[in-house]
């Protein structure tokens, strides 16, 4: 009957579609148009739990696939960036993303990338990204925030690395100790 069992997808509910195309027609261009000394990156935060989730895994008919688990609540605070034109990654973890951990970030940034006059990073609106400490510190730096239309999570390209992160270091996977979580995500 052309129908196939998966998984559904989900879409944010206040997500604005025409928002979204206009973003997306934006950035086309203005990507295009950059300089030599300019560089573009998508910047967002990722908070996995030391606690098992479990995804999907070929498993032989009639058989189950059983993972151990622990009911761990601490959790990593990853920062990071993902630059789409050299596929440069950058993640860090921080006690709590907040101003302090955005400015860190920031600073990261400038350092990963010395040589460039202007870097343009396009963030969602969370509270922590629009902070007036962090307004102070953007005035003398090299960064340039371009924020995401809200509820647009399916722009940000640095989701798709913490998708793929997911997939291959947590799904499935049981650690015994935070610690070898920790290191899992951060390596």
């Amino acid at each position: 009957l052309g129908f196939r069992y998966k998984q559904t997808s989900i879409l944010p509910s206040g997500m604005n579609a025409v928002h979204q195309a206009e973003f997306k027609k934006n950035y086309e261009s203005f990507s295009a148009e950059m300089k030599e000394d300019e560089t573009i990156v998508f910047m967002d935060g990722m908070h996995p739990t030391h606690n098992l989730e479990t995804g999907k895994a070929w498993i032989k008919v009639g058989k189950k696939k059983e993972v151990l688990t622990n009911s761990g609540r601490q959790r990593c605070n990853l920062n990071g960036f993902y630059n789409p034109f050299t596929q440069d990654v950058f993640a860090k973890n921080y006690a709590s993303i907040n101003a302090e951990a955005t400015i860190d970030t920031f600073k990261e940034l400038e350092a990963f990338y010395p040589n460039k006059a202007t870097i343009f990073v396009i963030i969602d609106n969370a509270r922590y990204y629009k902070n007036a400490t962090v307004k102070q510190w953007l005035k003398t730096s090299r960064i340039e925030p371009i924020y995401l239309p809200v509820y647009s999570p399916n722009l940000n390209l640095i989701e798709r690395f913490w998708k793929c992160l997911k997939q291959n270091v947590i799904l499935n996977t049981y650690y015994p100790s935070f610690a070898d979580f920790k290191q899992a995500i951060l390596g």
